[in-house]
Parts: C-alpha cells; structure tokens; sequence
C-alpha cells in the first residue's frame, strides 16, 4: 500500500493536503513530532487531528516521548471508541522505551490498531518484547522528525535480517522513498510504504502517487528487473583521487589516501589518478589492497616541466589514458568519473578543486558530488566565503568526511 505522509507545523496545511488525495489512497500517515525525542517539531493537538473529516483512514505516527499521554488525551475528548477503532490507528517509537509498551498494551486492552516503529540508528533486538504485541512493524529510512532526507543505507541490511527472522509480521517503511528507490525498497519484501517529500514535493500530488502505485503492482520478478536497471544506470562507479603530488609514504595525507583507496576499492568502486607521485601513488597502492584495477590518465610533455611532477615510475597504474597537456589531463579525469575527491595539495591541487567546483555549480542540479578530505577544508572554505563572491547553495555542493567510513558511507547514500 502507498501511504502518503503528512507533517506539517499548521493544521490548516494537514487539512489541505489530506483534501488533495483523499479519494485515491485508503489510509493517510499524520506525523506529530514534539518532545526531545527527535528534532524537529510538527502541530500535536491530537485532538484537532482525529476531528479531520476524510475519506481515508488516518494513522497517527507518534514521534514523542509519552505516547501514553497523547492517547489519554484521545480518549478523554472522544466519546466514541468504535469511531476511533474504525478509523484510527497509531504507530508509537520503541525509543520511548516503557511509554511506549504501556502505549501498545492500552491499544489491546482497547481494541484499537497500533504498531511499533524503530528509528535508523536503534538496535533491531531492541523490537523483540514489543513483537507479539503489535499489528506492524515500521522502519523509519531517514533521520525521524524532517522529511526530505536522504535513506540511510545502512536500514536497507535491518529490514533484511528482520525480514529473514519474522516474516509473518507486516512491514512498513518510512521516509526517503521516491520514484527511483521505491523498487529497491519493495524488493525487501515491504508491506507498505509511507512517502512524504516523494508525493508532496514536487509535481501534482495524485498524479505522483499513482506513479508509485504503478510501481507497486509489479510483480516480484518485475521489482527484480527495475532494481537491477537503476542500479546499472544509477551507481557510482568511478572515483577521482585528487591531491597534492609530494607526500611521502609516511606522510599522513598519502596514508589516508591509501586508507580510502583501498576500502573503497574492497566495495567496488574503481579508482581514477593522475599518474603521478604522492597522493595520486597512494591511491593505486590501496587500490590495488583492495584488489582493484587502477586508471591513469596521463600528460607527456614534450620538453621537461620543472613544475610538473608528471608520471610517477612507483605509481604503478594499470591502464591510461593520455592527454594533450595538463589542463585537458584535469578535465578528461573530471569528465570520465562519477565522484571527485579531493585531498590536501598544494596550487595544482588548488586548480582541480575549483575546476571541480566551478563544473558542478553549472551542472548543478546534475553535478558530479565533491568530497573534501580533512577538517581543515573548513577553515579553506570559510576564508573563500569572507572574501569572495559565493552564491547561495555553491558550499553545499562539498562535502566534508574525515574518515575513510564516512567516505564509503556517503557514497553508498547516493546510490539509494
């Protein structure tokens, strides 16, 4: 089932997107998000949300730290239980620990339709005691409490091993799925799918969810074929190591290039210099410790540079492409990769950075991403907005990660 998903700070705006699609999906998500349990803050007069006339169900995500309390409040301004029942129910968080059991076990007691959901960075044993008693099980895919965040990966591997153990329990997932990951999704045997940003966000709202419902009414084999084309199409293959040609092997800029390189290469991806020393050779020694081809594309000079280091005999590259001088060498690298990253260096460093930069702000919404290697870009890039002319959104095309973890864990997030 597609379950739009609503959170929203005013009730006029709940009101007005429940009114939107109403009549073509059968059961409506409302989020009340408050508490310190998440960031993030929507309207949470439960009251005013049950009064909602529609034509769908609702269920109500409760996204807070004393679930209990919002149901006593539910159950003092309603008469009518059986008017609840039958067209109510609620998900409350296992982060709310005992607030939530006493959540569940009231909706037992009272007959009402409710189930558990766990956030992205919770334990999966930390379900187990709420299992027997709920109707469904819900997988929040981002960070709870904003929509429009990008699917944290690492829930794609907590639905399997749930999936593999409790296969009777029906499932839901939550947050980050739009048209393009919705298959990768679904192949994980999910009953449901909540969709915020991905119905509401751009285009008409009816007309995106009955994209998704297309979707859904495949067959499995189907999903399995969607799936295996998007990733072909959609994955990142090709990694640029960019970075200063004069650190030695015990220098720790050459080592984090190797660190990188080589987990990197141990999960697939290939990697991409240019030929020469320091940071360019570390990246071909981790590459290949991570058992993985490496590409070199090359300039050859006709007369010697005493300022270009040019192709390194201890860079022991295994194919390359060469260039005609040392401007085309950055831009063929630029152009033949999916993702640039960039290490500490010196001005030839410097140049590929900006080229990098300039190239994607004009290709932006369709740019290539750009890591920035080590805390210290900060300081770069804080000096070049105090001096410069940088237009708003131009940082947030770079992204930072000090850890080779938090390079792998990045670019896995740009597959989903």
């Amino acid at each position: 089932m597609i379950i739009p998903g609503i959170l929203e700070k005013n009730l006029s705006e709940i009101k007005r997107k429940v009114s939107l699609i109403e009549d073509i999906c059968e059961l409506i998500q409302i989020d009340i998000v408050h508490g310190n349990l998440f960031k993030g803050e929507s309207y949470n007069n439960v009251s005013d949300i049950l009064n909602i006339k529609s034509k769908s169900k609702i269920q109500i995500h409760l996204m807070v730290p004393n679930p209990i309390d919002y149901l006593n409040n539910i159950l003092s301004s309603s008469k009518n239980i059986d008017w609840i029942k039958n067209y109510f129910s609620f998900i409350t968080q296992v982060e709310a620990d005992t607030q939530s059991m006493d959540f569940i076990n009231k909706c037992n007691d009272l007959g009402i339709t409710k189930g558990i959901s766990i956030g992205p960075d919770t334990k999966i044993s930390d379900l187990e005691e709420f299992l027997s008693k709920v109707d469904l099980v819900q997988f929040m895919m981002i960070e709870p409490g904003k929509q429009g965040n990008k699917i944290i990966p690492k829930v794609f591997e907590k639905i399997r091993l749930f999936q593999t153990e409790h296969s009777h329990i029906p499932t839901q997932a939550d947050g980050g799925i739009k048209i393009d990951n919705i298959s990768k999704v679904l192949q994980l045997g999910i009953n449901n799918v909540v969709i915020g940003s991905g119905i509401f966000g751009e285009g008409d709202p009816r007309n995106n969810i009955l994209e998704f419902k297309k979707i859904l009414s495949m067959k499995k084999d189907q999903i399995n074929t969607l799936v295996s084309k998007k990733e072909d199409v959609l994955k990142i293959k090709k990694i640029a190591i960019l970075g200063g040609a004069a650190w030695k092997e015990n220098d720790e800029t050459y080592k984090q290039a190797y660190d990188v390189s080589k987990i990197l290469a141990e999960n697939g991806y290939e990697i991409v210099n240019g030929g020469g020393p320091g940071v360019m050779a570390a990246a071909t020694e981790g590459a290949h410790a991570g058992h993985k081809r490496v590409l070199a594309v090359n300039y050859y000079p006709n007369k010697p540079k005493r300022h270009y280091e040019g192709v390194s005999p201890f860079n022991k590259f295994d194919e390359e492409v060469i260039t005609l001088d040392y401007f085309d060498r950055t831009k063929v690298m630029l152009q033949n990769t999916d993702v640039h990253i960039v290490f500490r260096g010196s001005i030839g460093t410097l140049s590929e950075f900006g080229m990098t930069w300039i190239s994607s702000w004009i290709h932006e919404p369709n740019s290539k991403p750009i890591i920035l290697y080590g805390s210290f870009w900060n300081e770069i890039l804080d000096v070049i907005e105090k001096n410069l002319v940088i237009k708003a959104g131009e940082r947030e095309l770079l992204k930072i990660c000090t850890s080779p973890e938090e390079v792998l864990n990045y670019l896995k997030s740009l597959n989903n």
